[in-house]
């Protein structure tokens, strides 16, 4: 009985290693999705300025403004996700290379 016992407590730390894992690669693959999504507001924000000033106008500094607050709250959301990351024990930070991709 104590070799089903052992072997209890051996499956049931697989798992939870498992289930960190995933944890892990969970955190990692919505970070890269707020990197897309900060990659398409700053293209977003490019066109527009680029396509207002080549018709001759001049861009709306209010619009503007507003893709600058989407980019930062995906930011802020990046942060965020690291940070939980740490505080279980994870780095996933340095999980990226310096342009964002993995």
């Amino acid at each position: 009985m104590a070799f089903m016992d052992k072997l209890g407590q051996i499956a049931s730390k697989v798992g939870d290693v498992a289930g960190d894992t995933l944890d892990y690669s969970k955190a990692k693959g919505k970070v890269v999705l707020e990197r897309g999504k900060i990659k398409d507001e700053k293209e977003a924000l490019g066109e527009y300025v680029y396509l207002t000033i080549k018709a001759g106008g001049s861009p709306d500094l209010e619009k503007m403004k507003k893709y600058c607050d989407e980019i930062d709250a995906h930011q802020a959301e990046i942060e965020k996700l690291e940070a939980d990351a740490k505080k279980s024990g994870q780095d996933i930070s340095g999980a990226f290379h310096k342009d964002g991709t993995v």
